[in-house]
């Protein structure tokens, strides 16, 4: 599998050209985007992940086989920013979200939290414009039988407020686990 970084956007005015479809990753700050990208393409590094919620601040695209692109987006819901930097930030993510080229929404979500109405709000819209599909992370954290319990609830709750969803996938970045039936979905080869 060949992945290579192509560009970032920090402005609406910056998004590159609408060339081939785009995988949108998407969740809360911190939920691990950078870590399933990395994860999937099985490369170290190749996204950049950190610690600290709210380090991606901009739309940053990796093309994958010549055919597609992951777009990591920036996290929501930490607001470590300015208004400036927060104005700029909502308009480069409502001009993002208005691309028609995207394929799929993956809606990131640590399955340990509760949804609130924000994230509900954002899932709807998101799965109003593309395919969503519910990503939940980190899911080594819960036992077997809380991350059956917890998927249920989720799942549950986000088609209560109108939320349909094209998949959802248990993953663990750190254990490896999920990631197949996520490739298989994704149209991925097995590294």
């Amino acid at each position: 599998m060949k992945a290579t970084y192509e560009t970032s956007a920090a402005k609406a005015t910056q998004l590159p050209p609408m060339s081939m479809p785009e995988f949108a990753f998407i969740g809360r700050s911190n939920v691990g985007k950078s870590s399933l990208m990395n994860a999937l393409l099985n490369y170290t590094g190749l996204a950049r992940t950190s610690r600290t919620p709210g380090r991606t601040q901009m739309a940053n695209f990796f093309s994958v086989n010549d055919s597609f692109y992951f777009v990591d987006l920036p996290g929501y819901g930490f607001a470590a920013t300015g208004n400036r930097e927060h104005t700029e930030w909502q308009s480069l993510m409502d001009a993002y979200l208005a691309r028609p080229v995207i394929a799929k929404f993956l809606f990131l979500w640590d399955p340990r939290r509760d949804l609130g109405d924000m994230d509900f709000q954002i899932a709807l819209a998101l799965s109003q414009r593309a395919p969503l599909s519910l990503v939940m992370t980190k899911c080594d954290k819960l036992s077997r039988s809380q991350l059956v319990q917890r998927q249920r609830f989720i799942e549950s709750a986000l088609k209560s407020r109108g939320v349909t969803l094209a998949g959802t996938h248990a993953i663990s970045s750190l254990k490896k686990s999920g990631l197949d039936q996520l490739r298989e979905e994704l149209g991925l080869s097995k590294p």
